[in-house]
């Protein structure tokens, strides 16, 4: 079921996030790193991501705990960048806390959602979007 601004129906445990300044941590994994820069990989779907695209919040979570959290549990990370919420939204999409719905989540998980996008062309503007907001500023954790 879509929503009249065309977003998927948040479920019951999901809440949008809606601090402009508050950030969204993404990993990144270090084959997508380009002298030391993330590519516009970082922001694209994995196998299994049915149009949310994992991360954590920083309300939840700092930038260090992503990265361990991620490390932990056996995930490749070449460190944590992170968007504003404000950022995500002027890219055209939202940011979702669901870390209530699933004790196994990472601590503050949280997801952009692509889901709405139904076109390529609008999900590598979105795509593109969020990477130049993340590249703008220094990689968060480790400190570089």
């Amino acid at each position: 079921m879509t929503t009249t601004n065309g977003y998927v129906a948040l479920e019951p445990h999901e809440i949008e996030l809606d601090h402009d300044d508050e950030f969204y941590w993404r990993q990144c994994h270090p084959s997508y790193l380009d002298g030391g820069v993330p590519s516009v990989q970082m922001f694209c779907e994995s196998t299994g991501d049915d149009g949310k695209i994992s991360g954590a919040r920083s309300a939840k979570a700092s930038a260090e705990l992503a990265y361990e959290e991620r490390r932990s549990r056996g995930g490749q990370t070449a460190g944590t960048w992170g968007v504003t919420v404000a950022e995500i939204t002027t890219a055209g999409t939202r940011a979702v806390d669901d870390s209530d719905g699933d004790e196994g989540l990472p601590t503050g998980h949280t997801y952009v959602d692509y889901r709405h996008l139904d076109t390529k062309p609008s999900l590598r503007a979105v795509r593109s979007r969020l990477h130049e907001a993340a590249v703008s500023r220094p990689r968060q954790w480790p400190a570089s």
